[in-house]
């Protein structure tokens, strides 16, 4: 990214009337001069002209697809709840919709009405436009060692009417109807995403993920960390066929019923609450025959119920690869626990940009809508990366290159 011209930027209240986005508009100067996000939103080709016999024809909106498209990923940013707050939260934020290229904001049922008119293609374009930023800007593409984290959530919903929304895989809230997103990462970035019906399981998104990593970053996956969720026969053949390498997690007793014998002299301390065991290559489970290097783990974790606080729950599982090069018993426990901070995407996205919040009934808005999250989120998170805070009554900001 070739740094601006603008050296320091900053920002000083004056008054006691000011709007409560006050530093927003250093993320839209981001935004609209140093992204150029108008740019890439022009291939959106939503409620445009198409070459047919018979036209349809439309009135000419207020909005085009480009304003909306920008006034979605700014209202995500700015952190409103759901779509039909906009008109409650943002009315009176007239000059944050004009630093984005807006007269104002759109009011809900517009927003609505706009994430309806998607379709397959319409989600792919998306898709493409959240690519080519990541190509342009991103630090995904120009990795020495490519390690793909593949992740998922679910998204509970209130109501059934919600398309494809069905009771499936809650844990947390059991007989509701949800989604299941699984998301792709490299770097912190949101490399590939998918939707799906609350009862399809987690690995079955697993090949399509590696896949569309692979195709979209033009380059071989060096390593790929996945929680145990994604671990099957299947799934593991067909890393050892692709010859990829892979960490990844699996129930203790599935690798102990292989017939295993641990010697209880080789349980390796790694700190007072967690001790190892390197049990070298074995099979993980009867399907499949290829065998991978596990290291068994025991750990204590404080439980999250204040009521239980003196109390420690003891964990057992196996971390299971077959990397090329070979890590240490605790440098592999490290590695793959580097993992879980993509956790923190899962929760900013549904805290911060409110991404837990299907605005439609229809799939495909919903789809889209998520598309949106991870444009903005993936944008956020090269902000904060190229610039960085002093505390102080005045606020300087700095590009990063330039400290």
């Amino acid at each position: 990214m070739s740094y601006p011209h603008i050296e320091d930027i900053v920002i000083e209240f004056e008054g006691d009337k000011h709007s409560k986005y006050g530093l927003f508009p250093l993320v839209a100067w981001y935004l609209m001069d140093i992204l150029v996000l108008p740019k890439y939103f022009s291939t959106v080709s939503v409620k445009k002209k198409r070459n047919r016999a018979k036209p349809i024809k439309r009135r000419k909106p207020k909005y085009d697809t480009n304003q909306m498209c920008i006034g979605i990923v700014t209202i995500i940013l700015l952190g409103v709840v759901k779509f039909r707050k906009i008109n409650d939260v943002l009315s009176t934020e007239e000059k944050i919709a004009q630093l984005v290229g807006l007269p104002r904001f759109f009011d809900q049922s517009t927003v609505h009405l706009f994430l309806n008119e998607f379709q397959k293609w319409h989600v792919t374009q998306l898709d493409k436009v959240n690519h080519q930023l990541i190509q342009d800007y991103g630090e995904s593409v120009r990795q020495d060692i490519l390690v793909l984290d593949i992740d998922s959530t679910t998204h509970s919903l209130e109501s059934r009417k919600r398309e494809k929304a069905v009771t499936g895989f809650n844990k947390k809230n059991r007989g509701k109807p949800c989604y299941q997103w699984t998301v792709a990462f490299v770097r912190g970035e949101a490399i590939s995403q998918k939707l799906n019906a609350g009862n399809t399981h987690c690995k079955a998104s697993f090949k399509e993920m590696v896949v569309s990593a692979k195709a979209k970053l033009s380059r071989e996956i060096s390593i790929i960390r996945v929680d145990g969720g994604y671990l099957s026969g299947e799934n593991l053949d067909f890393i050892v066929a692709k010859n990829l390498q892979i960490v990844t997690t699996a129930p203790y007793k599935w690798v102990l019923s292989q017939g295993v014998k641990l010697d209880p002299d080789k349980w390796e301390p790694y700190d007072e609450d967690t001790k190892l065991y390197d049990l070298g290559l074995a099979k993980v489970i009867s399907t499949t025959e290829n065998k991978f290097r596990v290291v068994l783990v025991i750990t204590k974790q404080d439980p999250f119920s204040k009521k239980m606080k003196n109390k420690k729950k003891i964990h057992r599982y196996a971390i299971i690869e077959n990397l090329a090069i070979r890590l240490e018993a605790n440098a592999l426990y490290e590695f793959y626990h580097e993992r879980q901070t993509i956790d923190n995407f899962f929760k900013e996205s549904k805290e911060g940009f409110a991404s837990g919040k299907m605005p439609s009934q229809n799939f495909r808005a919903n789809e889209a809508y998520l598309q949106f999250v991870a444009i903005a989120c993936n944008c956020f998170h090269w902000f904060k990366k190229n610039f960085f805070h002093q505390s102080g009554r005045v606020t300087l900001w700095q590009p990063s290159g330039q400290r």
